[in-house]
């Protein structure tokens, strides 16, 4: 078990093996026998299991919904199809690394001729796999080329940063900078243009990369790496505005408009305009399919400490459900377990507060070592059994608090181990 995330290899291959049987998935049962075959004996620079590493990966796809976007896309095709697509795919995620760490002999062809595994499996690992004639530039467009390799490489990217805790200084400023120059374009300019139909699933992994990269950024004060976002801001602002319009979420439509004046003046830490922050919280939960009015407008508002008055909130056509749930989640003016228990009484603030906790990130920049301390703790203390708790009462989003729950804790395990480190 990794002691940090508390992570099972075991367990969470059997619920692959589970889920792969249930749904008839050949390539998976097999790629999940030579995964733990090939991968024995290996271990992450964490110390735990390697086979953790493509099991998390391949789960992390399964999570987010892509069978969901193929037959959205997809109407046309047959559920064998569709099913064929997705085998191949979990199949390749299992063993990306397999023919790059494992030594295989004549690329892999051996997945084919005697595992049996489809062909196509065996090409995208291929696609996947680094050799000794690596270049960078190369091999990201390549990956480009498909939207299999693209999803898998951003899902490993992002199970990736998740351990960088254990490197040296130095080498989590370098990873920091190659995420910046290849995995941000594979992510923004490359992924969500050239495969529109997986943008949500896309930007969900962005989200993670971005704000674990941003922590780290912030606490190693590399500044000139923390995501500029003005570039983005206008993109942020239209994908909840359009969302808000195509699901009827009236109270999400106005306080997108009083969030960008009610926080007008303020910045984040990290320089950039502070309202980028209940944005990203905010199309977050748009993004895992959180498509609530209420929760969203939350978001947009939650951050009532930073509202010039409340007379604009006041005399809006806000509903009064929105500025108690604001009241809920910004009041922290008494013990943190009384706040906590206030909050697990109401499903939308719950929704709201683990968005939000997923995006506090930049503040690290100027965080003592106490106050960084008290983050992880919180996060160990409440948040995380709050996330437990979350999914028994809010079992229609079970799948969505695993992803944000998965998210908090990458990021407090990164800011744990580097406060305790240096």
């Amino acid at each position: 078990m990794n002691k940090s995330t508390g992570l099972d290899w075991q367990i969470e291959y059997n619920y692959l093996k589970k889920y792969a049987i249930i749904n008839n998935m050949r390539n998976l049962i097999i790629a999940l026998e030579l995964a733990v075959k090939y991968h024995q004996g290996q271990y992450r620079d964490s110390g735990e299991p390697y086979i953790i590493h493509p099991l998390m990966v391949c789960k992390t796809l399964i999570l987010l919904s892509v069978e969901t976007y193929l037959r959205k896309w997809y109407p046309e095709k047959s559920n064998q199809w569709i099913k064929h697509q997705l085998d191949v795919l979990y199949a390749t995620a299992v063993l990306h690394d397999v023919i790059e760490d494992c030594d295989l002999p004549n690329k892999g062809i051996e997945f084919v001729v005697v595992y049996h595994l489809d062909r196509e499996v065996w090409i995208n690992v291929n696609i996947l796999s680094k050799d000794k004639s690596y270049d960078p530039d190369e091999y990201y467009m390549v990956i480009l080329s498909r939207w299999m390799t693209t999803l898998i490489k951003l899902a490993d990217r992002a199970n990736n940063c998740t351990t960088m805790e254990v490197f040296n200084k130095e080498r989590k400023k370098k990873y920091i900078r190659e995420v910046n120059k290849y995995i941000y374009p594979l992510l923004c300019t490359g992924g969500k243009m050239m495969y529109p139909q997986f943008s949500n699933v896309i930007k969900i992994l962005e989200n993670l990369i971005v704000s674990i990269c941003e922590s780290l950024a912030s606490i190693l004060e590399m500044k000139e790496m923390i995501t500029k976002n003005t570039e983005n801001y206008q993109e942020m602002i239209d994908f909840i505005e359009v969302s808000a319009k195509k699901e009827k979420m009236q109270n999400t439509y106005i306080a997108l408009s009083m969030a960008q004046n009610l926080y007008k003046g303020n910045f984040r830490t990290s320089g950039d305009p502070f309202v980028i922050h209940p944005l990203r919280v905010s199309s977050y939960l748009i993004t895992l399919g959180i498509m609530d009015d209420i929760t969203n407008a939350v978001a947009l508002l939650h951050e009532k400490a930073h509202w010039g008055s409340d007379e604009d909130v006041k005399n809006s056509d806000i509903d009064p459900e929105v500025t108690r749930i604001v009241d809920i989640v910004s009041n922290k003016d008494m013990p943190l377990k009384d706040y906590y228990e206030r909050i697990k009484k109401e499903p939308r603030a719950i929704l709201e507060k683990l968005s939000n906790r997923a995006h506090t990130c930049t503040f690290l920049a100027k965080a003592t070592y106490e106050e960084m301390k008290a983050y992880t703790r919180e996060n160990q203390e409440y948040v995380v059994p709050m996330c437990e708790y979350a999914k028994i009462i809010i079992p229609q989003y079970a799948n969505q608090i695993d992803i944000m729950q998965y998210h908090i804790l990458s990021i407090s395990n990164i800011v744990e181990v580097v406060t305790r480190t240096g």
